[in-house]
């Protein structure tokens, strides 16, 4: 199958050019300023449409009311077609810290083989726990955290079929360098988080093999001038950062003053998604949590803590617009590339090149989602859905 996709404003180079697209079998095949209809057997005006590669999510807990940490193939499929409806093409469902019986079911379930075959935007998984400090819980359970230990890492690994892809570490905690030594010999990205540790604590992590930083400023300790913490050594360091930028989480000048000083290199936007994104207010669960949905903010009933987010990277997307004041041929490494090359698979994802996948989003002026293109198949065309 050859498809067209003519007169689009495509991000090419780190530009936004007027350029049309080739894809076939699923990669983009050439690019150029004209190509000739006759090239394809699909031909799509994409007349004031912006081309960007598709949003890659690394950390959702769920949508439409269904939750991951207990989802069934079915839910997963909806979720998956939500998703694309608000420019996803890639994402790592995301475990929470449970009982070691149900991460083990729930990482066998998200990585049947029939599963991924029906869900190719899933890219891996996130396993955010059991190794997490109590301290710094947030929305975790804290009778179910756990001390670092690599038996039980490789436990969780066999059960996902080697699909685990981040791991969330506190790395102050007993044995935790060892465990993020072994991970990342497996092959998982390490990404530090709900954690109160020390600057220099985090550097031995980052030395050991920890590439990024989970909702950076939540759920970790913060700064002082006589206590730099995790988070100086996150912001001096080259290290990678998740931000959920709904409004809640982060304020817009925090957003604004971590791009400064990261730079947009080596921030990654993510959701922190729950089961109640793309629903109204109300109760929900997170894993074994009740939550609470007011005015789009969720927390946990017993303890009010914040308990991930109602986000969609569509919105995510708009809300750095509006906080930046930024051209979106500037934001969109936050919501695609970075991610890939964090995760190492910058060769056929994150940006929109011949020879890569030919995952993308198509954006109207005011950056809604018109158009999703997904291993080279169009997913979704019309009226972005709520």
């Amino acid at each position: 199958m050859k498809i067209l996709l003519a007169n689009a404003f495509v991000l090419y180079q780190d530009q936004l050019k007027q350029q049309d697209v080739l894809v076939c079998d699923g990669l983009v095949a050439k690019i150029a300023k004209t190509i000739s209809p006759f090239e394809a057997n699909t031909h799509i005006d994409c007349t004031s449409l912006s081309l960007l590669p598709g949003f890659f999510d690394i950390h959702t807990h769920g949508a439409l009311g269904i939750d991951f940490n207990c989802a069934d193939a079915d839910q997963v499929n909806q979720v998956s077609s939500f998703f694309l409806k608000k420019g996803v093409t890639s994402y790592l469902p995301t475990i929470l810290t449970d009982t070691t019986q149900v991460m083990c079911r729930q990482l066998e379930r998200l990585s049947n083989p029939a599963l991924l075959k029906e869900n190719p935007s899933i890219k891996g998984i996130h396993l955010e726990g059991p190794f997490l400090n109590v301290a710094y819980k947030g929305a975790m359970p804290a009778h179910l955290l756990k001390d670092p230990d690599i038996g039980l890492l490789h436990e969780l690994y066999a059960a996902s079929r080697n699909t685990i892809k981040l791991l969330t570490i506190a790395p102050e905690l007993p044995c935790a360098l060892k465990v993020i030594e072994e991970a990342t010999r497996l092959g998982i990205r390490v990404s530090l988080g709900h954690s109160c540790a020390s600057y220099i604590e985090t550097v031995s992590a980052l030395r050991a093999g920890a590439v990024s930083t989970t909702h950076i400023m939540n759920a970790m300790k913060l700064l002082h001038m006589h206590d730099p913490a995790i988070l100086t050594a996150v912001l001096e360091h080259d290290c990678y950062a998740e931000m959920i930028c709904d409004g809640f989480h982060l304020h817009p000048p925090i957003v604004r003053l971590l791009l400064k000083t990261k730079g947009y290199e080596r921030m990654i936007a993510v959701t922190d998604s729950i089961s109640a994104a793309g629903c109204p207010d109300g109760l929900y669960t997170l894993g074994v949590n009740a939550v609470e949905v007011k005015n789009g903010d969720a927390k946990v009933v017993e303890t009010s803590a914040r308990a991930g987010s109602t986000l969609t990277m569509d919105k995510a997307l708009k809300n750095l617009i509006s906080y930046t004041n930024d051209e979106i041929s500037h934001l969109s490494v936050l919501l695609s590339s970075n991610a890939a090359t964090m995760l190492g698979m910058q060769d056929l994802l994150g940006s929109i090149e011949v020879g890569k996948k030919a995952d993308l989003v198509g954006l109207d002026g005011e950056a809604s989602v018109k158009l999703v293109m997904s291993e080279g198949l169009i997913r979704y065309r019309g009226v972005n859905h709520a």
